[in-house]
């Protein structure tokens, strides 16, 4: 009788929604910046210390997401930079990346041979394709992790973008309000799916970050872009935390946050800068340097 009910208890405890907790490496606004340029001034940065860091941070932490908010490639045409650079980001294996407005300083036919060619997780949730989506950009992503339900969405700060569509004529894409966008698709999504976490991946801007927060209830985080902040630590407007990480990949951010029965109850956040003493990856410095 005695080993029955502690058996009983033991499957109760079991059936209780545990603590946990959830790694995210944050990036953004790496403005085409491939290495360290060991200047006395600001010796921070590198794809080649972005990857040492990153494997080695992966290596000793599991539950382990990746997330960049876009303007990766440079502010002005540079095609054979921006080449190396969409190389850069597939090596690293990022979870999700964000379409900011400077993925079109080349055009529209360099943006899509580009990413055809590499298999990175683009989304955009207000960027619309007049004709059909190509496969390698979604709306938005799914991620299982740890038990946890995560649904990631993205959006695109549209004063940059109409710039380039401007100075482009082969950009076959149509932008729609955030807003807008990000309700359609956690409307759908939600009705379809329980998310214990929705991200933003913002290259918005931190004003509008803030102005969407207030609006909108159902983001937890945004991981904003564009106007380049550094936040030491996040900003928390409505029970949404934002944060950004500065420019240049000079750092990258560390988000830890805890998780108890579906809600956020509690976080970290650092901006850990990419110093000289982090040794260079060999596989990142043969692309750099090629």
């Amino acid at each position: 009788m005695k080993s029955f009910i502690v058996l009983l208890i033991c499957l109760s405890l079991t059936s209780l929604a545990l603590p946990q907790n959830l790694h995210i490496l944050y990036t953004q606004n790496t403005n085409g910046v491939l290495d360290n340029c060991n200047c006395p001034s600001m010796p921070l940065g590198g794809m080649e210390k972005r990857a040492t860091f990153l494997s080695q941070f992966r290596a000793q932490h599991a539950n382990t997401l990746l997330f960049d908010s876009g303007d990766f490639f440079k502010f002005s045409e540079n095609q054979e930079i921006d080449a190396k650079i969409a190389q850069a980001m597939h090596m690293l294996e990022y979870d999700a990346v964000n379409i900011g407005d400077q993925e079109f300083s080349d055009g529209g036919q360099f943006f899509n041979e580009a990413f055809r060619t590499h298999s990175l997780p683009l989304i955009s949730t207000n960027l619309i394709w007049t004709r059909q989506m190509p496969e390698f950009v979604r709306p938005f992503r799914t991620i299982e992790i740890e038990g946890m339900n995560i649904l990631v969405l993205g959006a695109l700060n549209a004063k940059g973008y109409n710039f380039y569509q401007r100075v482009y004529d082969d950009i076959e894409m149509k932008l729609v309000p955030a807003e807008n966008a990000l309700i359609d698709i956690y409307q759908q999504q939600s009705s379809m799916n329980k998310y214990d976490l929705v991200i933003l991946l913002s290259n918005l801007g931190l004003d509008e970050e803030q102005r969407l927060a207030e609006s909108l209830d159902f983001l937890d985080i945004i991981l904003g872009g564009h106007s380049q902040h550094q936040l030491e630590e996040p900003l928390i407007v409505n029970n949404t935390l934002i944060a950004q990480c500065g420019k240049n990949g000079q750092y990258i951010g560390h988000l830890e946050i805890h998780m108890n029965e579906g809600k956020l109850t509690s976080h970290k956040n650092t901006l850990i800068p990419m110093e000289l003493s982090i040794a260079d990856d060999e596989s990142m410095l043969k692309l750099i340097n090629e």
